[in-house]
């Protein structure tokens, strides 16, 4: 049971590692915004599956009016976050843009210590500077890195906007709706920019990777979720090497260039990540 679930994490972490991968190879030929309206359709698509009796036991009309703006306005930070992640991975480095988007980690921790009082402590400071550091020595010579912290802020604001709503609900039903609000909102910013136009510039290889992409990051977490429950915390230390996986595939695949001052700064970023694991 133990083996089978570090099996299950080596899967769910080589899985996420591809996902970027999988989003900028469909953004080769393709208009960016495009390519996250079709990636989003197959994502919405691919949480309905798995989370389908959760979905259909619950409705917003169930909420209250403030659980609904709330889920509304995260869903519109959702899209935000859509449109920010495709355009920076177009143009920069997948683990870059990767880790630039985790710091969303940090904003969230900021955020938390105004509006409900958090306090952080040690190891979250810690976290924090790793982290920094890390992502700082990471893109040293990055591009694309504007709208990769814009991702990170959407990203960040979309949870936050989910805790000051309180919705006590299922968290997949949340992340479907919220997958489809930020759905329509890349597809309206997508047809408002001309994106649409582009479609027939396409090429096949963008459309089966944007697919791939929208169903690989429920899989990831769908595998994951099996590996905690039968290796525990060791699933999540496995998964926190996703970075250090996806540095390996980029520069197989995508020919990203990986040199050593970069692969320090993913270690000491994945440091990070196991300071947040052992708080």
């Amino acid at each position: 049971m133990y083996m089978t679930g570090i099996i299950w994490a080596c899967a769910a972490t080589f899985i996420a590692a591809c996902v970027p991968i999988l989003a900028k190879v469909g953004t080769k030929k393709t208009d960016p915004a495009l390519a996250g309206s079709i990636a989003g359709i197959v994502l919405c698509a691919s949480i309905f599956f798995y989370r389908k009796d959760n979905i259909m036991g619950s409705s917003l009309t169930a909420l209250g009016q403030r659980s609904v703006i709330f889920i509304l306005l995260a869903g519109l930070a959702t899209g935000l976050f859509g449109i920010c992640f495709f355009k920076s991975i177009h143009e920069g480095y997948t683990f870059q843009v990767t880790a630039i988007v985790k710091c969303s980690y940090i904003i969230t921790l900021a955020a938390g210590f105004f509006l409900f009082h958090n306090t952080p402590d040690t190891f979250d400071y810690i976290a924090i500077a790793l982290m920094i550091v890390g992502t700082v020595i990471l893109n040293l010579d990055g591009t694309g890195i504007l709208f990769a912290l814009l991702a990170a802020v959407c990203a960040s604001a979309a949870h936050i906007l989910v805790s000051l709503g309180e919705i006590q609900l299922d968290k997949g039903f949340i992340a479907f709706w919220c997958v489809f609000i930020g759905t329509l909102v890349l597809i309206i910013f997508t047809i408002a920019t001309g994106g649409m136009k582009k479609i027939r510039s396409m090429s096949f290889v963008d459309g089966i990777c944007l697919i791939l992409a929208g169903i690989a990051y429920p899989l990831a977490y769908d595998f994951y979720g099996r590996a905690v429950s039968m290796s525990g915390s060791y699933a999540g230390y496995i998964f926190n090497l996703t970075i250090i996986v996806m540095m390996i595939c980029s520069s197989v695949i995508l020919k990203e260039k990986v040199s050593g001052k970069k692969f320090l700064g993913a270690c000491i970023f994945i440091a990070a990540l196991f300071v947040i694991a052992c708080n």
